[in-house]
């Protein structure tokens, strides 16, 4: 539920830093997004409901959206660099691995291998031990290899989009991954295999499948597939107010060439004197 506020900092972030105008219908479709959002998070909570309550909820409430305040935050950069600066979206994947790579092995890694944990030698993280089990699993390194594989198509994918549309466009189809797994789980448990997967749940099930719904309707609303004709707030320009209006722009244009001209005479001294007759 969470994870979808991050529609709502790519919206502002966008508006704050790239300028862009945000409709009616844009800020509306963002909102049903939220709204949907919420029902699916609520569906999974109501389940839970027996669940005994963590004193940190409110730190990991805080932690993910400050998460998410950070994703979206690089959306903006990545569009800002996408459209102002032109670059291609696989150089800036490739600038991305690469600093990844750099940060990981150089800070983190070593960081979380001194840091106490469970894991070997009481590591919190023990990337030695991954390496050596993925050494001595080739099944273990095929599935490795195929997850570098799928993160990188998915973050070029996802550049792509964000060039090739805006930012919020790809947080907001991205939202809708939920609805991807949620029906892959339920074709798991039913057609494959129960020990996997997720049974419908048919006290919350419905809650889950409006919020879906909600999902998709604003993801249409935001890309101006589904118009809202009845608010006038909402309404798609006319031609013929796009007319008066680039004609308005082209008499202006012209008003203010016509001043320039004249404003450049007087300054060299070539007064207009006015003809009797």
């Amino acid at each position: 539920m969470l994870r979808g506020s991050i529609i709502i900092f790519a919206g502002l972030l966008s508006k704050i830093f790239l300028k862009r105008k945000l409709r009616c219908m844009h800020w509306s479709g963002i909102f049903i997004v939220i709204i949907g959002l919420a029902l699916v998070g609520i569906s999974s909570i109501l389940k839970d409901e027996n669940a005994a309550a963590d004193s940190k909820a409110f730190l990991g409430i805080a932690m993910i959206l400050a998460g998410q305040a950070v994703s979206a935050s690089q959306m903006i950069v990545e569009e800002a660099l996408l459209k102002k600066r032109g670059y291609p979206p696989l150089q800036v994947v490739g600038l991305e691995g690469t600093f990844g790579i750099i940060i990981m092995c150089a800070i983190v890694l070593p960081a979380m291998y001194f840091i106490p944990g469970s894991q070997l030698n009481g590591s919190y993280e023990n990337s030695l031990d991954a390496l050596y089990q993925i050494k001595n699993d080739y099944k273990l390194a095929i599935f490795c290899l195929l997850y570098l594989l799928s993160i990188a198509f998915y973050n070029y994918f996802g550049l792509a989009v964000t060039k090739s549309l805006t930012a919020v466009h790809r947080t907001l189809i991205d939202a809708c991954r939920t609805i991807v797994v949620w029906i892959t789980g339920l074709v798991i448990y039913y057609f494959f295999d129960k020990s996997f997967g997720e049974e419908f749940d048919s006290t919350y099930g419905l809650l889950q499948i409006d919020g879906f719904l909600f999902l998709m309707i604003g993801t249409a609303m935001y890309n101006g597939l589904m118009p809202m004709p009845w608010f006038s707030c909402c309404r798609e320009p006319t031609e013929e107010l796009m007319t008066i209006q680039a004609n308005d722009g082209n008499i202006q244009e012209d008003t203010s060439a016509e001043n320039a001209t004249e404003k450049t005479g007087l300054i060299r001294g070539q007064r207009k004197e006015p003809i009797y007759s």
